[in-house]
């Protein structure tokens, strides 16, 4: 086994250029086209002078699934969507971390500063979103997206849940500049939208899924071989196969961004021992590295895997679900 080393400036950079690829799946391709048929109405609505309500997306997903990455990834890229910035006078889209614990004031207050107009002074929780809507229309704001938006539930009750529900009608409602708004967050946020059917209905739903090595497993194998291409490294045949690629997608929760990062990671151990070719143990090296399990509860070493929770840091016997060695799904050959 070779020391490890320090990565050279050439070999960093290739890593960070690594991380910042993009990978789209085929529910980041149905948020895409939902945003932008929702600003090609709104855009002739303006040029008509009208401002009909707004409808809203809804982009759901578990925490790992790669919702948020693909979202600030395509208001980046967009041509014609421009995002919210001091340099600003006008922008299209005004995105925002939904603040924890959150309280229906406590956003409405995060809003206005996000938007470079903050409080100052003590307002209702009213006042504060009228401000808010008066806001976005003097930027000429079409889209508000509000991450992490289940903490929009938190502990509230159902009256101040109401609330939050109302609130949200009334911007894609304003008589003057109606907005869209993208809600994303984990599947907690169904809640809030199945509280009131008229919201409900006013909402496009998205779902980040998880991964599943039957209909993934294909794409999975050729993402492995893309990200190894792209360092100069060859695979391990042991990689190719489906035992690996469903041990891959299990030790990552079967969440998209958890196993690029995952990828990534075995990448970065096997270039710091200066190595040429990608191999199990440099997955068995990253997953101990993110998780500080040992060979046992190791999915990319125990043979009943599907006994494992990925998502526990320095698991315990207890921890490992009793189970007997996995079946193979049946299917076609990724």
């Amino acid at each position: 086994m070779n020391d490890i080393q320090r990565l050279s400036p050439e070999i960093q950079t290739q890593l960070t250029r690594l991380r910042s690829r993009f990978v789209p799946r085929q529910c980041y391709q149905k948020f895409a086209d939902a945003v932008s048929n929702l600003e090609d109405r709104r855009r002739a609505e303006i040029a008509e002078g009208l401002h009909p309500e707004a409808r809203g997306i809804a982009v759901i997903g578990n925490s790992g699934s790669g919702k948020s990455t693909g979202i600030n990834h395509f208001f980046r890229k967009h041509d014609t969507l421009s995002l919210l910035s001091e340099y600003r006078e006008t922008a299209d889209v005004a995105s925002f971390l939904v603040p924890s614990p959150a309280t229906l004031k406590g956003v409405g207050i995060s809003c206005l500063s996000g938007l470079g107009y903050p409080l100052m002074r003590d307002r209702t929780a009213g006042i504060i979103w009228e401000l808010v809507q008066t806001h976005l229309r003097e930027l000429q704001v079409m889209f508000l997206h509000l991450d992490e938006a289940q903490d929009l539930m938190g502990s509230q009750s159902e009256r101040e849940m109401l609330a939050v529900v109302n609130t949200l009608k009334s911007v894609m409602q304003n008589r003057r500049w109606p907005v869209s708004i993208i809600l994303s967050g984990l599947p907690d946020l169904r809640t809030l939208l199945n509280l009131d059917p008229q919201l409900g209905r006013r909402f496009t739903p998205v779902s980040f899924s998880q991964l599943d090595e039957i209909h993934d497993g294909r794409n999975v194998r050729a993402l492995l071989g893309q990200y190894a291409v792209a360092i100069s490294l060859e695979l391990a045949p042991e990689l190719q196969e489906d035992d690996f690629i469903a041990r891959l997608i299990h030790s990552a929760a079967s969440e998209f961004g958890i196993l690029i990062e995952i990828v990534i990671g075995a990448i970065e151990i096997c270039l710091r021992r200066q190595e040429t070719v990608l191999a199990m143990p440099r997955f068995v090296a990253e997953y101990l590295r993110r998780t500080g399990c040992a060979n046992d509860p190791n999915p990319f070493v125990r043979q009943d895997y599907t006994a494992l929770n990925p998502r526990l840091l320095l698991p315990k016997n207890e921890d490992v679900s009793p189970s007997i060695p996995p079946r193979r799904k049946k299917g076609r050959k990724q």
